[in-house]
């Protein structure tokens, strides 16, 4: 492929040889081979490599029994792979892994079946979809995808915690045909990486799939492509011969093995070998597997040859990138915490709270030492209330979404660069803050587009001062200042409502935005590439002003501003004789209001207290957003608030209180209660 040689293929393929080579010159070693790859054994798998030399291969040697053992699984549960070849463009097999997909029982008793071998079942669903023809095309993805997860843990420098169950493939495959999902969308991207692919031409691909967007899911699509090509390259590569039946797998492994390692010493036969099947070319395949005696092999050494080319077009189309993603405002994932998905309300799932104030914007960020420098931006978009239109009624396109500026992003530490020293604390800590500065502190600006720089993995001078340092991020991305956000209502004017009295319209203050991130290479123009998507939050900055608390009471305010909500309670009787001794009874009067209300609640502190009322809220505007009216002694109470009458109180000074939440959240926090309170004197009646 024109991104690297056959010359590079070709030296994968001998350095393979030369691997298994020594070790199956130790047929138990082999065989131990075999068995740890098939448990999953890390210690073992990477102590046989080891021992002979071969280590640093690792790879080259996983991805062998990877294609091998495929080949002998699909060839149980499939049957012998067809001479003729069933006609499948890649757009009929991306609509048949939708439709094998779109069940998860589905797709999970065939990941079962495969991990299984369990030939009854997995024709059984074949059978039942109606692609029995497709199946070694449906078995080779599925067991590739297995593949691919077994050997990022066998060579994993550390032991890893969990072995590659059912749940895992499962979850891989539904990330997999999710991304499948989303090319089979776009006609033109999915034409062109099949284009590319038929081409030979790994650039035509990446520019597809990065034109559309798809670079997080860009290695689950290569790897499903790689499947639909290799699967149909060896059909027709091997159609002269028959498959051989095999009785037992080990010992035929083992003589596949053998006859790898016969190509070390032969780098002309095996680059012609490479050419074949890169340009499938079928009568030249069909003379090399002749010639070094191949025949019973052909399809697995197509197999092999085939994905070890598919691992470095793969390289090629989705080259190492830093990633970063944004999946959670403050400590709420936005897709499952929140109603963010259209006809949803914006609102928390769990306590209908809507977001206000600074969000921390976070997820997480993987930097890749060699990859391309990266930049990321936040970008917000006004939406209906139900999150299906842009708040005028129009369609959400990508020409809607407007760039976070720097000035709507508040100080945010992304990450620190550290180096180990020799003394206590024995790390040394510079930290990486955007929109910050001073001491200790290396301060990244976004460009005037909000965009923002991260750090390579490795920085030198004059970014730090020094060598030895590595770039570690956070988790945190930007804080947004909400209030930045228009258009929304900033204040209500509350003059001339006393407790007990209704608040002043409007109350429906809140607004719906959309927030994405996007994420490009630094240098690079355009918008970027999705990296997280919340579609649809309510967002609630309103602020309550010249509100009256008790103002006949000495000590009262007349005009309060500022406030999140409109609290304010009253004694009826003072209104009319401020600071008289209440001896005949009280009426208590009260207005909560905010378009996300939560509890209000009256009580009263003094000898025996606390005393709970029953609230009484006239009929009114916007029930549960505006409640103000009266409240009176509880009629029924439990300890430590029994019931009451205010006759029973023994005469001394009483502090009345009413609280009232408010439903708003920063994702990390909610406001307190608000407070509003008034003192009084019983006398004796």
């Amino acid at each position: 492929m024109d991104q690297f040689s056959d010359q590079d293929l070709t030296h994968d393929v001998i350095q393979t040889a030369e691997a298994l080579g020594k070790i199956a010159g130790d047929e138990s070693a082999f065989r131990l081979l075999v068995e740890s790859y098939r448990a999953q054994d890390h210690e073992e798998f990477r102590e046989l490599l080891t021992r002979f030399g071969m280590l640093d291969r690792i790879h080259l040697v996983c991805k062998w029994l990877c294609s091998k053992e495929c080949a002998l699984i699909c060839f149980e549960l499939c049957g012998p792979p067809p001479k003729e070849l069933p006609s499948l463009s890649l757009r009929e097999f991306a609509e048949l892994t939708a439709k094998i997909s779109s069940k998860k029982e589905v797709l999970g008793s065939l990941a079962s079946a495969v991990i299984e071998r369990d030939e009854k079942a997995f024709r059984a669903i074949v059978e039942k979809l109606g692609v029995e023809k497709y199946c070694h095309y449906i078995c080779h993805w599925i067991c590739s995808v297995r593949c691919r997860l077994v050997c990022e843990i066998l060579c994993a420098p550390d032991k890893p915690l969990y072995l590659i169950g059912c749940a895992h493939l499962i979850q891989a495959l539904q990330q997999a045909s999710s991304a499948v999902a989303r090319l089979l969308e776009d006609k033109n991207a999915l034409a062109m990486v099949e284009k590319g692919v038929l081409a030979r031409d790994c650039n035509m691909v990446r520019s597809a799939l990065d034109h559309a967007a798809f670079q997080g899911g860009c290695h689950w699509i290569c790897h499903w492509v790689c499947a639909w090509r290799c699967v149909r390259v060896c059909i027709l590569l091997c159609r002269p011969y028959a498959p051989v039946p095999i009785e037992h797998e080990l010992p035929e492994m083992y003589a596949f093995a053998k006859a790898v390692a016969g190509l070390a010493t032969q780098p002309d036969l095996v680059a012609k070998l490479v050419d074949a099947v890169e340009t499938e070319n079928a009568e030249v395949y069909s003379g090399l597997v002749n010639k070094l005696e191949l025949r019973p092999f052909c399809h697995q050494l197509c197999y092999w040859l085939c994905r070890l080319s598919c691992r470095r077009f793969c390289l090629c189309v989705c080259p190492p990138r830093t990633i970063a993603v944004f999946t959670k405002i403050g400590g709420l994932y936005y897709d499952t915490d929140v109603h963010s998905h259209a006809p949803g309300n914006g609102l928390t799932i769990t306590d209908n709270r809507a977001f206000y104030n600074t969000l921390r914007l976070n997820g997480g960020m993987s930097v890749v030492d060699g990859a391309p420098l990266v930049e990321y931006r936040f970008e917000t978009v006004a939406t209906s209330a139900d999150g299906s239109t842009l708040a005028d009624g129009t369609p959400i396109l990508p020409a809607s979404w407007v760039p976070v500026v720097p000035a709507q992003i508040g100080a945010t530490n992304i990450g620190s660069f550290i180096r180990p020293i020799f003394v206590p604390p024995f790390v040394e800590v510079i930290q990486v803050w955007v929109n910050n500065s001073g001491p200790g502190i290396f301060t990244i600006t976004p460009d005037a587009g909000g965009w923002i720089k991260v750090p390579p993995m490795f920085p030198v001078p004059p970014m730090v001062p020094g060598a030895g340092w590595r770039f570690v991020p956070g988790a945190d991305l930007i804080n947004l200042y909400t209030t930045t956000l228009t258009p929304f209502v900033t204040s209500i004017d509350e003059t001339g409502v006393n407790a007990g009295q209704s608040a002043n319209a409007p109350l429906q203050t809140d607004v719906h935005y959309g927030i994405r991130m996007r994420l490009r290479n630094q240098g690079d123009s355009g918008g970027g590439a999705e990296a997280g998507t919340c579609s649809h939050i309510a967002i609630n900055n309103t602020l309550y002003n010249n509100i009256s608390h008790h103002p006949y009471w000495p000590g009262g305010l007349f005009g309060a501003s500022n406030e999140l909500a409109l609290a304010s309670i009253g004694i009826a009787e003072l209104a009319l004789a401020p600071c008289s001794l209440l001896t005949k009874g009280f009426t208590v009067e009260f207005t909560a209001a905010h378009s996300n209300l939560g509890a209000v609640s009256v009580w009263l502190e003094g000898p025996g207290g606390p005393y709970a009322f029953d609230l009484n809220p006239a009929t009114a505007q916007d029930p549960g957003e505006n409640w103000y009216g009266t409240a009176t002694p509880a009629m029924v109470g439990s300890p430590p608030a029994p019931a009451w009458s205010f006759n029973a109180l023994p005469p001394c000074a009483y502090l009345l209180k009413m609280s009232v939440d408010v439903l708003l959240t920063t994702g990390d926090h909610v406001p307190l209660p608000i407070i509003d309170y008034i003192a009084f004197c019983k006398g004796k009646g």
